[in-house]
């Protein structure tokens, strides 16, 4: 079967890691990016074109399959719109958009193109992730009864340095940037919030537009388990924790490592998983998920809707803030 095609726009960070997982599974037919230094410094291959803006790559109608779009996050939702739009099927770094509304707009224009949206949610993947998701949906832990979301990372003045990083349009808020993933988790595993209570600050970070750099919310799911979220990227030096507890009728289990890819503990009557997981390897399997849509049709391992509601969260989170 021929190997699907790739185009990349956004040549930052994040894109390099997209590019690994492209080489493994297609071919790289074309990038855009604004910066036209990136054409040299990014990659140098005399097989892929380089485009330095979008609607000159839509323009030219390569035979491109998928259009994965690694640019600032307030980009996402316009440019999704116009490679759907174009006839392409699209992968979306996360967030798919800043606001409900425009995510609800990229998810419509996907069904009216009758194109895949794919979005990233990686995380999902990890092997104790899961082995806590099936555990909470077979009744292992009985009756949840709390969860606590703790996230300590560092982004010191260089990271603030980059044009878009900490700009209220194509930043979004930390929320968004650093800790998106964790909230997307907690709404796969526990459902929907019926209340919830924000304090939140910007107490390192003046050079910024961001309303926030640290802070506190206070949730009570549908299901009433009770959920707080404590999160800062004010750590001193370095990233110290990401991690989700879980209290529950018959055990506890805490979630940590890196990127949510170890067990720290868990006090269950038989033990849930010990291994961890290699976080290249999720991506992995989000791009093997989309192949298998792609070539037989099968469902993409989470619904772009899905995404959308962990936007509305957030945004709900933002409004209900003491900013």
């Amino acid at each position: 079967m021929e190997k699907i095609k790739f185009a990349i726009v956004g040549c930052g960070q994040i894109a390099k890691k997209h590019l690994l997982q492209i080489d493994t599974i297609g071919t790289l037919v074309a990038i855009c990016d604004s910066d036209p230094d990136r054409e040299t410094s990014w990659i140098n291959r005399s097989d892929t074109v380089f485009f330095s803006s979008l609607e000159t790559l839509l323009s030219a109608r390569l035979a491109i399959d998928i259009i994965v779009i690694c640019t600032p996050n307030g980009l996402h939702a316009s440019q999704a719109k116009l490679c759907l739009q174009s006839g392409y099927h699209v992968l979306v770094e996360k967030p798919l958009a800043l606001t409900e509304q425009d995510a609800l707009a990229v998810v419509e224009t996907a069904i009216q193109s009758k194109q895949y949206l794919f979005t990233v949610l990686q995380n999902r993947f990890n092997d104790p992730v899961q082995a806590v998701y099936q555990a909470i949906q077979t009744g292992k832990l009985g009756k949840i009864f709390s969860v606590q979301v703790s996230c300590f990372w560092h982004r010191d003045v260089t990271y603030y340095e980059h044009p878009w990083h900490g700009n209220k349009m194509l930043d979004g808020g930390v929320l968004f940037t650093q800790f998106s993933h964790f909230i997307d988790l907690l709404l796969w595993y526990f459902g929907e919030v019926k209340e919830l209570s924000v304090m939140m600050h910007n107490a390192n970070h003046p050079q910024t537009e961001l309303l926030e750099d640290e802070g506190a919310v206070l949730l009570r799911f549908e299901k009433d388990i009770i959920g707080t979220i404590q999160f800062s990227t004010n750590a001193y030096q370095k990233n110290m924790e990401g991690s989700v507890t879980i209290i529950a009728e018959k055990g506890t289990v805490k979630i940590g490592g890196t990127y949510l890819n170890e067990i720290v503990y868990q006090e269950i009557e038989s033990p849930i998983i010990s291994a961890s997981t290699d976080p290249q390897k999720s991506l992995a399997q989000v791009y093997h998920s989309m192949l298998r849509t792609l070539q037989y049709g099968e469902p993409y391992y989470v619904d772009p809707k899905e995404s959308v509601r962990t936007i509305a969260l957030i945004e709900r989170m933002y409004a209900a803030s003491n900013n």
